[in-house]
């Protein structure tokens, strides 16, 4: 395959995904929607009464909005790996594109790109306005240093990159959009939570992808500590799982 037309195959499975236009305005009212929406109340609270709350920006109010970005924006990109994933099965499109000659792990692999596409301007564009407005916004109280930016930025995109990956490769094993929505929705927040605090798992928990994120925040996580060594080879692990089965699926599947 030349780069060419590896090129054109990635901006196909990307405008596929951004003609889904209420995966695009869910996935955007999500990201930035949420920081602008977070902001503006903080600043109408602090205009009303300053005396009981501070001012929008700073440190403080940088990190609650980094949190609120990864849980949410995870949950956009879990959609929009989802749709990647299972779109062309759900149009019922996969068989024409199987039958045109090209390799099916070709067809499987240009979904992650196309979907990067998407996915990586929403998440940046929360992650800058939730950063210009923390500065912004700080008055009297302390900024986020640039290494704390750095550090809180590479930890968002790690854990929305992983989701976007999970879900693209599960998508593609199912073959079915919602049902890879709400499979990946419960394990994130309900299933590897749990797990997380069954103590007699012991360092078996280290090895989820949940574990493994939380390890990569600024400041370490309360439960389960690994260096970031190890979190980046789980993370990384996860991600090469998910891909090597869709990828299987995708090249097996009866189309």
């Amino acid at each position: 395959m030349t780069a060419n037309m590896a090129r054109s195959m990635i901006s196909a499975e990307f405008l596929k995904l951004r003609r889904r236009r209420g995966i695009f305005w869910w996935s955007l009212v999500l990201t930035s929607g949420t920081m602008v929406a977070a902001f503006t109340t903080l600043v109408i609270l602090h205009l009303n009464d300053p005396g009981h709350y501070g001012p929008a920006g700073g440190v403080k109010n940088f990190t609650g909005s980094m949190e609120a970005l990864i849980g949410l924006g995870g949950v956009a990109s879990i959609m929009i790996g989802a749709s990647a994933g299972a779109g062309d099965l759900g149009a019922g499109v996969f068989r024409d594109m199987a039958s045109s000659g090209r390799s099916r792990i070709t067809l499987f692999l240009v979904r992650v790109p196309g979907a990067l596409l998407l996915q990586l301007p929403l998440i940046l564009g929360a992650f800058v306005l939730a950063t210009v407005a923390s500065i912004v916004l700080a008055g009297s109280d302390p900024v986020p240093s640039a290494t704390l930016i750095a550090q809180y930025g590479g930890w968002v995109l790690a854990g929305t990159v992983l989701e976007l990956i999970l879900a693209i490769g599960l998508a593609s094993v199912l073959g079915t959009r919602a049902t890879t929505i709400g499979v990946l929705l419960a394990w994130e927040l309900i299933g590897a939570r749990l797990l997380q605090h069954f103590s007699f798992l012991g360092d078996v928990r280290k090895a989820l992808n949940s574990t493994a994120i939380d390890s990569l925040k600024p400041g370490g996580p309360d439960l389960l500590p690994m260096s970031v060594a190890a979190a980046i080879a789980v993370v990384v692990c996860w991600a090469i799982v998910a891909l090597a089965a869709g990828a299987f699926r995708t090249r097996t599947i009866d189309a």
